[in-house]
């Protein structure tokens, strides 16, 4: 995802785990920097910009934490969980709100409900 002209890598996965690991890239510096690693490791989780930060959600094994980046303080936080575990879904910041949608639950199942997070 991209917040203020920078492309930011959260987690992921390489091949023997999850990552936990966070790298930015500077493209007028044509330059990648780490920078403050997420508590928990994540893969096919979902991720968001919205009021300057980045919004981390769910994840692989179906987990429901929602973690909040401050590039300012360099910085997790983590925030109310999701009602529902999910991985592989999708999430979009609009209005200054962030909506989970869809993806895949606990149990394998599909979901097709969406939440919604109000930082307010």
């Amino acid at each position: 995802m991209v917040l203020d002209g920078k492309v930011y890598a959260v987690g992921g996965y390489d091949g023997a785990g999850k990552l936990g690991t966070v790298e930015v890239y500077d493209p007028q510096a044509d330059s990648w920097q780490r920078v403050a690693s997420m508590p928990q490791r994540v893969t096919r989780h979902a991720a968001a910009v919205m009021g300057g930060k980045i919004y981390v959600t769910g994840g692989q094994i179906a987990v429901n934490s929602v973690y909040v980046y401050d590039p300012q303080a360099n910085a997790w936080t983590q925030l109310a969980s999701m009602g529902t575990a999910r991985l592989t879904h999708a999430s979009a910041a609009v209005g200054g709100k962030l909506y989970v949608f869809g993806g895949w639950g606990a149990s394998t199942q599909r979901l097709s409900t969406a939440e919604v997070y109000d930082p307010a």
